[in-house]
């Protein structure tokens, strides 16, 4: 019993490693994007996604970078990374409960 908690402990250290500093390396190469002729054209991208990023609270009260669609991504990888927080904080305070 003690080995599979180790184990799932490891797992969930590994994991978070990994989520962390995936997200890091994301903020690292949009700063180095933004502003140069790397980032996305919105023409491309299509109407759905258009409309997203030109809507008021991405532009007025999100403005991370210079780029909306940054701005957006930036936003789910936080929500992603707040949930899954929020999941394996549960998951450890279940684990942890003593069995009667």
């Amino acid at each position: 019993m003690g080995e599979e908690k180790q184990t799932r402990s490891g797992k969930l250290r590994r994991k978070w490693i990994i989520t962390i500093s995936g997200f890091v390396i994301m903020m690292i190469v949009f700063v180095l994007i933004d502003g140069t002729f790397l980032e996305p054209n919105n023409n491309v991208i299509g109407n759905f996604a258009t409309r997203i990023v030109e809507w008021n609270f991405f532009s007025d009260y999100l403005t991370f970078y210079g780029n909306a669609f940054f701005n957006i991504i930036t936003v789910l990888a936080i929500l992603h990374i707040i949930f899954h927080g929020i999941k394996d904080l549960l998951l450890v305070r279940k684990l942890q409960k003593p069995k009667n």
